[in-house]
């Protein structure tokens, strides 16, 4: 870092005392230094204390006075502070003072492993010239550990940690926006079928008029697309005939179709002119060209062909003869007939409809909630139904036990007091399908010598080999309960057979206990092994516990 007198803002007053003293320390020496030569660059070092503990901060100060068009380089690099570690520096400061300018620099150092130190000289450029600072002692002292009132513990294992689907909200809502866009696609065509099908149950001739006013509507003519133009425009009337007449005029050339017209109009079946059938047999001819050789019409005579074809539609629906009674009663049966395929088809479409709306839901369900959770919610996992229903927050017991649990528990009444006890108090809660026991005990001794816990966990073990418990697994640790309550915490797993059952289910058990002088408390817990749900309700529990607060009575000397 270089500084000049002219950029260096001046400060009139220094806040720091320190900071006071030492550049007047400086002054001092380069105004006697000064004296033996007219310039004189004489940085100095300090810092604020010799001795700090592991992890303290010190502040080492670097100095320097310098005239008014002189060049000054401070340490930039934290390397050359080594042995210690640099955590800050400070801007320069500077003072102006008899002609001179004193700039100052502070860096914050710190050291985390005890001993002796030794801060390095430190390189200051003045005008591209070396000076350096004198080397600096530090001593970095322990902190004191009293293993009386403070306990050493071993470094904690690694803690498994649940891996984060980072992308599982992402394919979440991609599955739900297929599922939208299915459904709106399925609307659309359904809507799109619903028109087609309206237009088709439409009579023939309203049908045939509906279609020549689209076509005059069309882009065909705009864009020239003739040959288009006349196979729609002379289909629509074909098609017309086909159905009102009922002859087959799709599948016939012009001259077979003008020749049945001539037969049905000679048997009386039709009363058309013969101008009329000469105008269509000129129109069917115009389209056969276009289509087969090429031709190009004018846009005009290609317009009033549409014209002439719909008076055709129009005047061949008022030449056909009215049908008679048989003709009457077959068109009210196929009527009849089209009806009922109309209705099962329309009950086909919503049976499929409601089954495909139903499906998406179970597949939205299933992203959204999870496969399995969603299994446990539809057969109704018990453990399941414990975990998300209310639970209950309770005293049991005097000195009491406060826990939360899903159901409450019931007080026994049949219990016998075994050699040294004054009295036991013991609650429980035991599910019907055998999914989770649940025990409380507070036990006030004859004696008031503190408990056994060592005693009190082979007699927990004891009792659940009387209950019929096999290859029993057991672990053992500290438990602290809130409020820094603290216990002994046995756990594992043992083979138990359900009520009714011969075979062996392999379940996991926790036995806790608790006391002080004259009295002691405990607290069991059983449920079926790998449950995630039951896995979850004894962890609830668990960190519920609390202990009411009393005081004791003292015995009597």
């Amino acid at each position: 870092m270089t500084q000049t007198f002219n950029n260096i803002k001046t400060i009139p007053k220094i806040k720091s005392v320190t900071k006071t003293l030492l550049l007047l320390l400086i002054l001092s020496c380069g105004t006697s230094f000064s004296q033996e030569q007219k310039v004189l660059f004489n940085p100095v070092a300090v810092i604020d204390s010799t001795e700090i503990k592991i992890g303290a901060q010190i502040t080492l100060s670097i100095a320097v006075s310098i005239g008014p068009t002189d060049l000054v380089d401070f340490p930039t690099e934290a390397q050359s502070f080594a042995p210690l570690e640099l955590v800050s520096a400070s801007e320069v400061d500077s003072l102006e003072y008899q002609g001179k300018l004193q700039l100052l620099k502070k860096y914050a150092l710190t050291q985390f492993d005890s001993g002796s130190y030794t801060i390095p000289k430190q390189l200051v450029l003045v005008n591209n010239q070396a000076y350096f600072t004198t080397p600096l002692k530090l001593k970095v002292l322990d902190v004191p550990v009293d293993t009386l009132k403070q306990n050493l513990y071993d470094i904690k294992p690694l803690a498994s940690v649940e891996k984060i689907a980072t992308y599982e909200w992402f394919w979440q809502l991609l599955f739900i926006l297929l599922s939208l866009g299915a459904l709106i696609f399925a609307y659309l065509r359904r809507l799109k079928k619903k028109r087609a099908a309206a237009e088709r149950e439409l009579p023939p001739y309203d049908k045939a008029l509906l279609a020549l006013d689209q076509l005059e509507n069309s882009q065909y003519l705009i864009k020239e697309e003739y040959k288009a133009y006349y196979s729609e425009l002379t289909n629509i009337v074909r098609g017309y005939l086909e159905e009102e007449v009922h002859i087959a005029a799709l599948e016939s050339t012009t001259d077979q179709l003008i020749e049945r017209l001539e037969l049905l109009r000679d048997s009386g079946t039709l009363t058309l002119e013969q101008e009329t059938i000469t105008q269509f047999k000129q129109i069917l001819q115009t389209a056969d060209l276009v289509k087969f050789a090429k031709s190009t019409p004018e846009m005009k005579a290609a317009e009033q062909d549409r014209s002439k074809l719909k008076q055709i539609v129009v005047k061949t629906k008022a030449s056909i003869a009215p049908p008679t009674e048989e003709e009457l009663a077959i068109i009210a049966a196929s009527e009849s007939a089209k009806k009922a395929n109309k209705i099962n088809k329309s009950r086909k479409r919503k049976v499929v409809l409601a089954a495909a709306i139903l499906l998406s839901l179970c597949f939205a369900a299933v992203g959204y909630y999870g496969p399995q959770n969603l299994w446990d919610t539809a057969l109704r996992n018990p453990t399941k139904i414990l975990l998300e229903k209310d639970w209950i927050k309770s005293e049991y017991g005097v000195p009491a036990i406060v826990i939360e649990t899903p159901e409450a528990l019931e007080r026994s009444l049949d219990v016998v007091l075994n050699s040294g006890e004054k009295s036991v108090q013991q609650f429980y809660y035991k599910h019907p399908k055998g999914v989770l026991f649940l025990d409380i005990e507070t036990k006030m001794l004859v004696s008031d010598k503190a408990p056994d816990f060592n005693a009190l966990t082979e007699q927990g073990l004891k009792n659940l080999e009387s209950l019929g418990a096999k290859n029993i697994i057991t672990k053992q640790e500290n438990f602290e309960a809130q409020e820094g309550v603290k216990g002994i915490k046995t756990f594992g797993t043992a083979d138990f057979a359900l009520d009714g059952d011969k075979s062996l289910t392999k379940e996991d058990y926790i036995l806790l206990y608790f006391g002080g002088k004259g009295f002691v408390q405990s607290i069991g817990m059983r449920w079926i092994d790998k449950d995630e749900y039951a896995d979850q309700i004894s962890q609830k529990i668990m960190e519920s516990i609390a202990f009411e607060k009393i005081a004791l009575p003292q015995n009597p000397k």
